[in-house]
């Protein structure tokens, strides 16, 4: 499956302004569970290994990116079940999944307390609280086909949110932080 979306990162008062803003269909709590090797080969692969889980199931999700830095965010996705969180995949399982051999290892998780809504039939809207380590952080993610609808791009551009910034996700995000606690910063 190919993911389109525009990311945004957001102060903690213009989360809370867009909490308002809109009626969300729904407000779930996820949880990532990220891996790394070694080598570092996934990301200098672009890829994502991680666990999600979510109303109390939890599937493997590969994703490939296809685009580095830009708001547009463009990636392939898969996804298998799984019965637990793997403390770690063996090279074998990890080749299969996603090509690349190499052992992965689990380092930890982000919580993700999403809202989501659907907006004009072909836009989804999620906006996360997330928090890992010892940070919290908040953005907006807007997944969509087609094109995204100017007048929701205007309505967001008026609560000072602009998709003009190189995303950068949440796997990277937890994987600087942590990789700072573990040099002491």
């Amino acid at each position: 499956m190919l993911e389109t979306e525009l990311k945004c990162m957001l102060d903690e008062e213009t989360y809370l302004n867009l909490e308002k803003l809109f009626d969300w269909d729904w407000v779930k709590e996820q949880v990532n569970s990220y891996y790394t090797d070694r080598e570092n080969l996934l990301k200098q692969n672009g890829i994502t290994l991680r666990v999600r889980t979510k109303d109390g199931k939890n599937k493997i999700q590969i994703k490939v990116h296809k685009n580095a830095d830009s708001p547009l965010q463009i990636c392939e996705e898969a996804e298998y079940d799984t019965a637990e969180i793997p403390e770690h995949f063996t090279a074998g399982e990890v080749e299969k999944m996603t090509g690349v051999h190499a052992e992965a290892s689990l380092l930890g998780s982000l919580s993700t307390l999403r809202h989501s809504l659907i907006y004009g039939g072909n836009t989804e809207i999620c906006l996360d609280k997330n928090e890992f380590l010892d940070r919290t952080d908040y953005e907006i993610e807007l997944e969509y086909t087609g094109s995204v609808p100017e007048e929701l791009l205007e309505l967001l551009k008026a609560q000072g949110v602009e998709f003009s910034e190189p995303a950068v996700g949440k796997c990277t995000r937890f994987m600087r932080r942590l990789y700072d606690i573990i040099h002491g910063e």
